[in-house]
């Protein structure tokens, strides 16, 4: 029954990225002149102080055809929203229950934040074509003001100094299980000993390269760690590896908890914790123009299937994981499994190879945005270093002390995810949809085009309310439960 269910696994797993190889076509990096067929997008970025706005009906076709084209998008989009904060979605359903009946709920929350948070993806890419943006912050400035743009770039430069945060947690996690895997005792397996070393050898050399081209071509890596990861998880839960009587349960020091209590408040943190494992949204505007799709009903056939392609991994993760360990699933879940397991040790491996690579370019996003929200247009290659040294050293010192992968990943999820994915998009989409209905009813009455507020405008401002109350209860709770007993 076991193997036959671990059978199935695989082949979601494989279904999951069926079709979204790397195509032999790269996905077309030019973008045609929409300004010559839509004149007044030459003019948006004075003419939009004043409200001046339309929305974009239709693109360029799809620039050679377009299957591989199509492919290649999923594929890119499935790999930047694949990351570490699945490897955190476990400890969040244990946070809240140890019952695995409550797994279907979690399973329910899992899958309607993939959908949610493609919607917001794909609403993004639709402001974008209406209001001629090309980045997340150039789409709030001509959407909403460009004075408050400073908003979305703060909470996006965060984001990445917080992705670095958890990549210098998980390095110091799993370089202190693998010594532990060879056998390694002593100073030399000490974890923040290892952190420092390879943040002061391998982590800071990256960081001052002068180009971070050659590292772009790693980020397979995390996807191919994922996927491995998802395999032997599942194939150790229904082997029983770790149940009573299992190969390795003697060498837990926390043993499987299973039982029947759940607090549902504390489904928040799970809540909060989906926002990073869904989190790619400051892309939306770079993939919306690198596609170039026809229409934007288009745009959104193209990102929901990668969303539904991370939201099954996602799942299949956080299963096997809250299944085989229950009650005393980590927030680094490859921390509950045995030094001694050999497919833990690979797994370990792949995922901190693909960190390693990671930490780089999620620090290239923070110190181009701290740049930007400096008002520094042309750092100085001497300034640029020196925001490298300082990073690493402080997120270094911060997962010293700070090892709740599960909490970070959750208080972060609430405090920024839920404004980034659901709250900024919502209120863009409102504000600019606003502005064109205006705008339209202020011309002659032969001219106008009938343009009325849409159920998506109004699905908008109930997602901006949601999303708040998301944001700031669900940080509450995982602060709450981090740091206090009034949750219990």
């Amino acid at each position: 029954m076991r193997s036959s269910l671990f059978l199935g696994l695989t082949l979601a797993c494989v279904a999951a990225v069926h079709g979204l190889h790397v195509p032999t076509t790269t996905i077309p990096s030019g973008l045609p002149d929409t300004r010559q067929r839509h004149p007044s997008l030459a003019q948006r970025g004075e003419s939009l102080k004043h409200g001046s706005v339309r929305r974009v009906q239709a693109l360029a076709p799809l620039r050679g055809g377009g299957e591989q084209d199509v492919t290649g998008f999923i594929f890119y989009l499935f790999k930047a929203i694949v990351g570490s904060g699945v490897l955190s979605l476990s400890s969040s359903v244990a946070r809240f229950t140890n019952n695995p009946k409550m797994l279907a709920p979690a399973l329910l929350l899992s899958a309607s934040f993939a959908i949610l948070s493609g919607y917001c993806y794909a609403l993004i890419g639709e402001v974008c074509g209406m209001v001629d943006a090309h980045n997340y912050q150039e789409a709030w400035a001509k959407s909403i003001s460009t004075a408050t743009a400073w908003i979305p770039g703060m909470a996006c430069t965060s984001q990445t100094m917080v992705a670095c945060i958890c990549y210098s947690i998980i390095i110091g996690d799993l370089s202190n299980d693998l010594m532990k895997s060879l056998g390694v005792r002593g100073w030399a397996a000490e974890r923040n000993n290892l952190l420092a070393a390879i943040s002061a050898v391998v982590l800071l050399p990256l960081c001052l390269l002068r180009s971070l081209a050659a590292l772009s071509y790693t980020s397979m890596l995390g996807v191919m760690g994922v996927l491995y990861t998802t395999v032997f998880m599942a194939l150790r839960y229904f082997q029983g590896s770790y149940a009573k009587g299992g190969e390795f349960f003697k060498e837990l020091a926390q043993k499987p908890s299973f039982g029947n209590s759940a607090e549902a408040i504390k489904a928040l943190i799970l809540m909060a914790t989906l926002n990073t494992a869904y989190h790619a949204h400051y892309d939306a505007p770079k993939f919306f123009h690198q596609m170039i799709p026809k229409t934007v009903q288009q745009f959104n056939k193209l990102v929901y299937p990668a969303f539904i392609a991370a939201g099954i991994i996602n799942c299949l993760i956080m299963s096997t994981g809250f299944l085989t360990f229950g009650g005393v699933s980590q927030g680094l879940i490859l921390n509950n499994y045995a030094t001694s397991d050999n497919l833990a040790v690979w797994g370990r491996l792949a995922i901190t190879a693909s960190i390693l690579f990671g930490y780089p370019l999620a620090f290239n996003g923070f110190r181009t945005g701290a740049f930007a929200l400096a008002g520094v247009k042309n750092p100085s290659q001497a300034a640029k270093d020196a925001v490298a040294v300082v990073t690493v050293v402080a997120t270094t010192g911060i997962a010293m002390v700070m090892r709740d992968l599960g909490f970070l990943a959750a208080f972060a999820g609430a405090l920024l995810g839920s404004g980034i994915i659901y709250v900024f998009p919502a209120l863009m989409h409102m504000s600019a949809t606003k502005t064109l209905v205006e705008q339209d009813q202020k011309l002659p009455a032969k001219k106008r085009k009938g343009l009325k507020y849409d159920n998506k405008y109004y699905l908008s401002q109930v997602i901006a309310v949601l999303g708040s109350m998301l944001g700031l209860v669900g940080a509450t709770v995982s602060y709450l439960q981090a740091f206090t007993d009034v949750l219990g």
